[in-house]
């Protein structure tokens, strides 16, 4: 996605349809987070794999109306579509 690579345990099911991924957003990574192999980097949390859209009158501050805050300006995380590409590990680094 436009965030970049993040690497996360995967499991199959059947009762997920052909062609679709879902992932749960719930903690964050912060401990024994392996290396994505594509970007040679660690990291990314779960509570920020999509992108976000933010509008420049929710960066004003000292207004509650005008606060800055996630999703506030387009569907939300759930809507958008993304594209997904699923890669087997080589290495667990």
């Amino acid at each position: 996605n436009v965030n970049g690579t993040l690497t996360a345990r995967v499991v199959v099911s059947q009762r997920v349809p052909q062609g679709m991924c879902l992932m749960y957003h719930a903690q964050e990574k912060i401990v024994n987070v392996p290396g994505a192999e594509t970007s040679g980097m660690r990291g990314g949390i779960h509570n920020s794999v999509t992108r976000t859209v933010t509008k420049p009158t929710h960066m004003i501050g000292g207004y509650a109306q005008l606060a800055y805050g996630f999703n506030y300006y387009g569907t939300v995380g759930s809507n958008r579509d993304e594209f997904v590409i699923l890669r087997k590990m080589n290495k667990v680094d």
